[in-house]
């Protein structure tokens, strides 16, 4: 079994710096030390005769032999003999602890002067949490310079391994302190095990933390309990590259958030956390300990969803109008929704025909559009194929294909672009979006997050100065509620819907959405 080494979370730290074997710094200080007892046989063969001044010994021979100091031994049959006037057959005899250069070197003092001469006792918590780390890294670095052991024989007895327990490492250190004395422990850990309960996000690392356990505490009764969340991750390709979704600010979220919310845009979380209280005072993410983090692209949401629900957390998502058609497999929404989004689909199609809407993508959606790799490659397509209708005169199938694909993206414009200025096919639209909703997928209908801003925020300029903007804009409950309709009459305004699933409360608003048929959306109006 191992050895363990033992530092807990701060609570007298003065008891915990004592220099006894029983404290995480004796014992570090005791692993420095024990490397001198080599080098100091003639001091350990003098503390043998020392002990033979104050002690009976055992002889090679056999027996017990009293070389004792005279006054020791003068003193030892004083007290026999005055004992002896009340207990006359007891014997004393006087044991005097031998000397150790265990025993000394455990009683060393450490001074600090950091502008006051003084014990490292009388110092604040920071420099003697930090102490206590000075000399583990010592213990690593002397490991470092150590030269390999040799191979133990048949009789040999291997080395006893060491166990290092951390308890809140990261108290009373700074975040730089906390990287360096990560660094400290993964360099342990080539050698040793380390565990570490930490609520630090710093310490943890792709390709160094890669085993661990997400305590949560959930309610029960009579009290509640704590869940636990084991994650491993196998560092094969597909596991690293979600592994390296672990920066500091999605590990923090994994590790101490209730549940995530993933969204797409620059300014989403701002607005989003703003809204959301005044439409209900309990949706508040910060207290509820939600966390909103930025997927950079709705190609990630899948990624993303994937490495928060390794921790065991709820995973929920807000996306655009146009995830719908581009991107709709990111989502994670099950075989219910894709039946349904076939469906609505075909309406669409059939109400742009019927209209004679054309497809008009503005600047941005053009922007967009081509700085996407699948458009890249059609572009290189639609060019080989140019240039082989300029050799030949003749646009064949093959290259008739590739140029159209070209503009097949326009469909998708054009469908978003129904959905938001053609009441039937809005409509057709809902049971989709009620059924993803339900599933923590919430599409806006209106398209982005700025299409909810109200009239007087402008419509150019950068996104966090518009988010603020409209912030500024919406004080009370009413302008809140008015930011979106209702999705079909009798229900709650959108934003609403859409809080309460991210939420986790669709049961808890006033209308419940129900999941209604194009045909009766079409009665209702």
């Amino acid at each position: 079994m191992p050895e363990p080494i033992y530092i807990p979370a701060v609570k007298n730290l003065n008891d915990d710096l004592k220099t006894t074997q029983s404290t995480s710094f004796g014992r570090l200080l005791g692993l420095l030390l024990s490397d001198m007892t080599e080098d100091l046989e003639q001091v350990n063969t003098s503390l043998k005769e020392l002990n033979r001044l104050f002690n009976r010994v055992s002889a090679d021979s056999g027996g017990v032999v009293d070389e004792r100091h005279v006054k020791v031994r003068e003193l030892e049959a004083e007290v026999e003999g005055l004992l002896g006037e009340n207990f006359p057959n007891v014997k004393v005899q006087l044991e005097i602890p031998p000397p150790e250069l265990k025993t000394i070197l455990n009683t060393a003092q450490i001074y600090v002067d950091d502008g006051a001469h003084d014990l490292i006792d009388n110092k604040g918590d920071g420099i003697k949490r930090s102490l206590t780390f000075a000399l583990l890294q010592a213990f690593v670095n002397r490991q470092g310079v150590r030269p390999p052991a040799a191979e133990p024989g048949d009789n040999d007895v291997a080395p006893r391994p060491l166990i290092f327990l951390f308890e809140e490492p990261e108290l009373y250190l700074h975040p730089r302190s906390q990287r360096v004395l990560f660094n400290t422990l993964a360099r342990i850990s080539e050698s040793h095990q380390v565990l570490v309960t930490t609520h630090s996000p710093l310490f943890f690392a792709p390709g160094v933390t890669a085993s661990f356990v997400r305590v949560a505490k959930t309610s029960a009764t009579p009290k509640p309990v704590a869940r636990l969340y084991p994650v491993n991750f196998k560092l094969n390709k597909e596991d690293a590259a979600t592994f390296r979704l672990a920066r500091f600010e999605h590990a923090d979220a994994a590790f101490f958030s209730q549940s995530v919310v993933l969204f797409e845009g620059e300014s989403d979380d701002a607005f989003c956390k703003h809204v959301a209280p005044l439409l209900h005072n309990d949706w508040d993410f910060d207290r509820r300990n939600i966390a909103l983090v930025r997927v950079s692209g709705k190609g990630n949401f899948l990624r993303f969803r994937k490495f928060f629900e390794s921790f065991g957390l709820p995973v929920r998502l807000v996306a655009d109008l146009d995830a719908l058609f581009d991107g709709f497999k990111h989502l994670g929404a099950n075989g219910e929704a894709y039946d349904l989004r076939s469906k609505a689909i075909q309406t669409l199609d059939e109400r742009i025909e019927s209209l004679g809407m054309k497809a008009e993508p503005s600047a941005s959606q053009i922007k967009k559009r081509a700085g996407q790799e699948n458009w890249k490659t059609r572009y290189e397509a639609a060019k080989s194929a140019l240039e082989l209708v300029q050799k030949t005169g003749e646009v064949g199938a093959d290259s008739f294909a590739a140029l159209q694909g070209l503009f097949v993206w326009e469909k998708d414009v054009a469908r978003e672009r129904i959905c938001t200025e053609d009441e039937e096919a809005a409509a057709a639209l809902v049971p989709l979006l009620d059924i993803l909703r339900q599933q923590g997928i919430c599409v806006l209908s209106r398209g982005a997050i700025e299409s909810y801003y109200p009239p007087n925020v402008p419509s150019l300029g950068p996104k966090p100065d518009r988010a603020l903007a409209a912030c500024a804009s919406i004080t009370t409950r009413e302008s809140a509620v008015g930011l979106a309709k209702p999705l079909a009459s009798g229900r709650p305004s959108e934003l609403e819907e859409v809080f309460a699933a991210l939420f986790g409360e669709l049961d808890k608003i006033s209308s419940p959405p129900q999941l209604l048929t194009f045909e009766a959306m079409m009665e209702q109006m």
